[in-house]
């Protein structure tokens, strides 16, 4: 029964694979056959505990422990299924809103639009950062809309740059209340119907307002929410070099998770880039400030009072990601511990439906990143020590139940998380988080409000670092990997008590477990390697008609391949001689007529014209960032499409150096 089982196992997921093109229904029928495996799984996990005797010796303490982790996870892993079965596409119900609301304004002008607000929280960023939302936000294509720097910095340098551009810049007494309480403070003071609320790094694309504006026709909408799109790579990508084929560490949850949430009600505000209906926000007092992911409990606070928040699965913006470890997991310790005081608070709260409870409740940062250490340490203790994790159980029948349950979901996995699940570097990833934010979550759980609210590094301030590594994951990643070293040679030499005790199924078994843990541990030391980032202004493809004129002759006529605000390369439509001066360059121009003073300019080995900008003055950086973040062009520095096979055959060159 067992090989049948594991035959199954690996047939199913692919015969649906195979038959059924990429659908919903495919979806539902492969989280069909995970359920399936999973209740099999389960039913012999729970027949056969000796649930009457297990607390008779310390061995019986610790299979308990491993059900206990197993149940949890179990949980947690459901809880997943169901925010990733059946996912929504909102892209032809924002053209329809769109196109009535231009209609609307067609016919009836300004007053028939709701007027928008567009606030930029902000507190450390530099202006290399803040300064370009700020341009983008400006030139907005709409008829009724204000910007608002909502500044808990109160710096005088910003405040001149919004007197001079024309944005409003708010400042208060205190920062009581860290992002929510500043945008609170701003909603005393705006007027508008809605308000698009953005980050200080992400840079809104010119129809944003209209994508999302007519959505709030439904009365019933109180949040629409779209993707956090990046520009750069993140620090995973870059140290791997892996950004020309896999998509940052946010992709899954914005392709994937958010859209699958939306399908059952549970989509939820991520603080940046979506639109708040501003009648609802007031009805509810504002962000809460009782979590330091307001956005969240944001949401939760809607649906008690009947409003929903709706998911659009489209960029309409382009930020940064973290550019290094550390700024990366400033941010998911606050969204950890803040998930854990929601789940605390959400506990308690009498007014929210069980549904939306579970649907709600943090499992996943309660659960997963302290189970996926605790499974490390399983077959270590095993073969290290002679303890099992399952009691009294041969090691055939470890295979005929769990091998079949491994198989079929990393099977479904593969295609339900597909393109953004690679088998064992996922697994690596998730690894490598739980390294590195367990002690927090851990000290979460105990005492949530114990840290306050921090705000994550953004570009120049997170870029100086030089080759280094990060310390909260390479330690442990070390020490797991050479006692996964240890324990692999003791089953190969026979040397291990377990090995010679349990039977060859299980030594068998033990060797795979030690090569897999070896092989994730391995990519998760080289996540921790951290790699300088060379570029401070990241690259857009544009493959665009532009010129270069000269001081001498004709202008040079090519193809503008990328751009970036401070630099461009050029494809002459005619070659350029090895010869060509240097010094012979005035301007690049743009398609639509822009010209941008040009400081240093070279040939590179595809003959190729390289170039740096001068010093832009504001309606140069203006004019740039109308069009390059127009939302046509993507990023040089992002995959277009995620590519599993390069990105495996890049890790595997990494791993064997």
């Amino acid at each position: 029964m067992g090989f049948e089982a594991t035959l199954l196992a690996l047939c199913i997921p692919a015969a649906i694979g195979c038959l059924f093109p990429t659908s919903n229904w495919r979806r539902l029928l492969l989280v069909a056959v995970i359920l399936l495996f999973t209740s099999r799984y389960l039913s012999w996990r729970l027949e056969r505990f000796p649930f009457d005797s297990f607390f008779t010796s310390a061995a019986g303490w610790w299979t308990a422990a491993v059900l206990v982790v197993e149940m949890l996870a179990i949980v947690e892993y459901l809880q997943f299924l169901v925010t990733i079965t059946w996912l929504t596409d909102r892209r032809s119900e924002a053209d329809r809103a769109e196109t009535n609301l231009r209609l609307r304004y067609q016919e009836h002008g300004e007053d028939a639009v709701p007027s928008i607000d567009v606030l930029i929280p902000t507190y450390n960023e530099g202006p290399e950062v803040v300064t370009k939302t700020i341009l983008a936000a400006l030139q907005l294509d709409y008829p009724r809309f204000q910007v608002y720097v909502l500044d808990d910095g109160a710096r005088d340098w910003l405040r001149q740059f919004c007197e001079q551009v024309g944005a409003i810049h708010i400042t208060r007494c205190d920062r009581k209340g860290a992002k929510a309480g500043n945008i609170n403070h701003a909603l005393k003071i705006i007027k508008g119907d809605l308000n698009l609320l953005l980050d200080a790094d992400f840079i809104p694309y010119k129809n944003c307002l209209w994508r999302l504006a007519g959505f709030f026709d439904d009365p019933s909408i109180a949040t629409v929410q779209t993707p956090q799109n990046f520009y750069n790579p993140d620090a995973i990508q870059h140290n791997l070099n892996i950004s020309g084929s896999w998509g940052c560490e946010q992709a899954f949850f914005f392709q994937i998770i958010m859209p699958g949430r939306d399908a059952v009600g549970a989509a939820f505000c991520c603080g940046s880039c979506c639109m708040h209906r501003n009648a609802a926000l007031r009805a509810v007092g504002g962000f809460p400030t009782t979590s330091i992911t307001e956005d969240i409990l944001l949401t939760v606070a809607f649906v008690k009072r009947g409003w929903k928040t709706v998911y659009l699965r489209e960029d309409t913006t382009m930020g940064l990601a973290a550019e290094t470890m550390e700024s990366f997991f400033v941010q998911c310790k606050r969204w950890g511990r803040g998930n854990i005081q929601v789940g605390y608070l959400i506990a308690q709260d009498k007014e929210l439906s069980l549904k939306n409870k579970i649907l709600f409740f943090p499992f996943y940062w309660m659960i997963q990143h302290g189970s996926r250490v605790f499974f490390q340490l399983i077959p270590l203790v095993f073969f290290l020590f002679g303890v099992g994790p399952i009691p009294a159980t041969e090691g055939q029948e470890i295979l005929d139940y769990q091998l079949p349950f491994i198989l079929a979901v990393s099977g479904s996995m593969f295609l339900l998380m597909r393109p953004f699940y690679l088998p064992l570097f996922t697994e690596a990833m998730s690894l490598f988080s739980a390294f590195a934010l367990l002690p927090e979550l851990l000290q979460s759980l105990v005492r949530p409000y114990s840290k306050g609210f921090s705000v994550m590094p953004k570009c120049n301030a997170a870029s100086d670092t030089k080759h280094a590594l990060f310390q909260q994951t390479i330690l442990p990643s070390c020490c797991l990997l050479v006692m996964n070293i240890v324990v692999l040679l003791r089953i190969v030499l026979d040397i291990s008590e377990a090995s010679t005790t349990a039977g060859w199924e299980l030594a068998l078994y033990g060797v795979l477990w030690c090569a897999i843990h070896i092989t994730l541990l391995v990519m998760c030391i080289l996540m921790s390697l951290e790699r300088p980032q060379p570029r401070q202004e990241h690259r857009l493809m544009v493959h665009r008609p532009a010129s270069m004129i000269t001081a001498k002759g004709g202008p040079i006529q090519g193809t503008l391949e990328d751009l970036s605000m401070s630099g461009a390369r050029l494809r002459p439509l005619s070659g350029v001689t090895h010869d060509w001066n240097a010094t012979d360059h005035l301007a690049l121009q743009l398609e639509e007529g822009t010209q941008l003073p040009l400081q240093r300019t070279w040939l590179n080995h595809a003959g190729d014209l390289v170039m740096n900008f001068e010093a832009l003055d504001l309606p140069s950086q203006a004019n740039l960032i109308r069009y390059a973040f127009s939302g046509e062009f993507h990023s040089a520095e992002q995959p277009e499409r995620i590519e599993l096979r390069r990105t495996f055959n890049q890790l595997m060159r990494s791993i064997l150096g």
